[in-house]
């Protein structure tokens, strides 16, 4: 789908940044095996843990994906958080090489 780790790599040249991609959550060159996934749910969730104690009580957060592998649910566990709503966004108009349309989820998350 989207390679945001690329499509974004235009920003560290803008500002003189050195690119650091391992330190990336889920980056393409893991590749979408089992161990890639494990590494992605770890991270997404220890960022959400490490944001709550920035969080005011009854805290709303919204996270896009295209969850096609069905993480989030894991992830919101591990969050110590549940989903309590998803919206369906079509994806219509993108500039990559492949273009054909497709849907991510607007992950609805919130306190346990």
């Amino acid at each position: 789908m989207i390679n945001y780790h690329e499509q974004h790599a235009y920003t560290y040249d803008l500002f003189g940044f050195e690119r650091r991609d391992e330190f990336e959550i889920g980056p393409l060159y893991k590749g979408q095996g089992l161990e890639a996934r494990k590494s992605y749910v770890k991270g997404i969730s220890d960022v959400l843990n490490n944001c709550k104690k920035f969080l005011r009580q009854d805290y709303d957060v919204f996270l896009v994906a295209n969850d096609k592998h069905g993480l989030y649910p894991i992830i919101a566990e591990l969050s110590n958080m549940k989903i309590v709503n998803e919206y369906k966004r079509p994806v219509l108009n993108r500039v990559e090489k492949v273009r054909s349309a497709y849907a991510e989820i607007i992950f609805h998350m919130k306190e346990k």
